[in-house]
């Protein structure tokens, strides 16, 4: 009996597969139909250049962007998604890639440097997290290089402006548009995730279009960009007027080598990491030449130039610019520039002929600060310490920033943080705003220090359960070398070791206010 049955069950089991497999080719053909159907969306200023679905065979590769640069050797995905690529107004193009699996929530990921391309890498990140997500090259190509500035000309004048923050603004809403056409719904949540230049549009999303977004992620922002550019008029005026106090990359290496050795115990915790730079003490004059020393020491002028580079920045008036490193920082970005090497910061194309060559022949500190700042800081950056719409409308922010960044200053993202202080109370600023200092991170990632961390699941769970974000574990994590954890803490707690357990276990360690 049980051997008539055998051919029947095969037979069902065939046609089972065969029925499963129609069904399955026939959801893969609604999805692409779906997709495809993108292509005749309206909207003002809108233009749909490409609405096709991406099924890897078994990878798809990235289009070229100096953003892949950070997506390894083989940059690409293996996720079958739709992928959009459109145009807002004339020159704002962005691309919006839709997961299968979609987890209901639409994020927005920044660029870095001057921006100029897509930034696949993030777009990528975001998918495999299941969201709707967007990038824009925000209003201008510089597909080999993130820092070029050809794209500046009197001819499009709202290219800065579309820059500074108009782009992800635009974005944001055709963005969320199409995912509303493409699902039937509309997000439950928004989140913007950026570092670099990507945490400054984020802040700027919080600052002037507050409703844009319920969660802000913002690593290391160029917030503070304007004063950040007249840095690079000042230390060129410094190294100028005194030559002598410049120092080569290996006298950089030496401050940094030496004040870490000052520095580092001091957490209780010998390990190659300045946990806590606020409360380090080193002075450069430690390594001043005695007398009639030569070779690896700092000549008096050379250590009144490192002490310029290091700390905050400060005029013979008071008027305060941007500030300096952290100690323990390998100065390279500061370094006096090889001749015919010089070049001119983003706003110099921005300024009169006249202005600009008084500037780059006789910069001064309390005159030409604060003009310039007046002049281009509604346009290019988001240091407006007043959240209070962004807190109105319910959304939360969170920031972090590496120690030992040499590009952007992390006591910045400490100033910025202060101000808002300031400006709502602390206590108003605790129910929507955290700073987390990463110890031994360099400029968003890399470095010395744990530098892996999963911030957006912990604003996630602060923005749709109310649950805040107390502290957050990182990692380190390098081949050859020990496996490290360390809690970030909600600045300004740090974090404390216990006296007792592995100093490689964040469970060693407490959040606590520094005494």
């Amino acid at each position: 009996m049980m051997g008539r049955w055998i051919p029947a069950m095969l037979a069902m089991i065939m046609v089972a597969s065969v029925s499963s497999g129609a069904r399955a080719q026939s959801v893969a053909e609604d999805r692409a139909a779906s997709c495809a159907a993108l292509a005749g969306f309206e909207r003002e200023d809108l233009t749909i250049e490409t609405a096709e679905q991406v099924n890897p065979p078994p990878r798809w590769a990235f289009p070229p962007s100096p953003f892949n640069f950070f997506a390894g050797p083989n940059p690409g995905t293996g996720q079958e998604f739709c992928r959009v690529a459109g145009i807002v107004e004339d020159e704002i193009r962005f691309e919006l890639w839709l997961p299968v699996q979609w987890n209901g929530r639409y994020q927005q990921v920044g660029n870095g440097g001057y921006s100029g391309a897509i930034n696949y890498p993030a777009l990528s990140e975001g998918l495999d997290g299941g969201y709707a997500v967007a990038s824009t090259d925000t209003g201008h190509q510089t597909p080999d290089n993130v820092f070029e500035t050809g794209w500046i000309d009197d001819a499009h004048p709202r290219r800065v402006e579309n820059f500074g923050h108009r782009a992800h603004h635009l974005v944001t809403h055709a963005a969320r548009a199409l995912t509303t056409e493409y699902y039937g719904e509309e997000p439950r949540y928004s989140y913007f995730n950026g570092c670099s230049s990507g945490g400054w549009q984020g802040m700027s999303e919080a600052q002037l279009y507050p409703e844009d977004y319920d969660g802000i992620l913002a690593g290391a922002p160029a917030n503070n960009f304007v004063r950040l550019q007249m840095r690079g008029f000042w230390l060129d005026r410094l190294d100028r007027d005194n030559p002598g106090g410049a120092f080569s990359m290996e006298m950089s290496q030496l401050i940094a080598q030496r004040a870490t050795a000052y520095c580092d115990p001091r957490d209780g915790v010998t390990d190659g990491i300045i946990s806590h730079p606020e409360q380090c003490d080193f002075d450069p004059a430690m390594l001043a030449c005695g007398d009639g020393e030569e070779g690896l020491c700092l000549t008096p002028a050379q250590v009144e130039r490192a002490r310029l580079v290091y700390g905050p920045v400060t005029s013979v008036g008071g008027q305060s610019m941007y500030p300096g490193n952290a100690v323990g920082v390998i100065d390279r970005f500061f370094l006096p520039a090889p001749p015919g090497e010089e070049s001119l910061p983003m706003i110099a194309y921005l300024i009169p002929g006249a202005i600009l060559e008084r500037l780059q022949t006789a910069f001064d500190f309390d005159r030409d600060t604060p003009e310039l700042f007046d002049r281009f800081s509604a346009m290019l950056g988001a240091y407006d310490p007043d959240l209070s719409a962004f807190a109105a409308h319910g959304g939360k922010m969170m920031v972090y920033h590496g120690w030992t960044d040499a590009l952007l200053s992390p006591y910045n993202s400490i100033d910025y943080f202060d101000r808002v202080g300031d400006a709502m109370g602390a206590d108003a600023r605790a129910q929507f705003y955290r700073l987390y200092m990463v110890p031994g991170m360099d400029h968003c990632r890399g470095g010395v220090g744990p530098d892996r961390f999963d911030m957006l699941s912990a604003l996630e769970r602060w923005v749709e359960q109310d649950n805040p974000p107390d502290r957050i574990t990182a990692e380190y994590r390098r081949p050859g070398e020990a496996y490290r954890t360390r809690p970030l803490c909600p600045h300004p707690q740090i974090a404390v070791y216990r006296g007792e357990g592995n100093s490689d276990d964040a469970a060693s360690f407490a959040c606590r206010l520094p005494e």
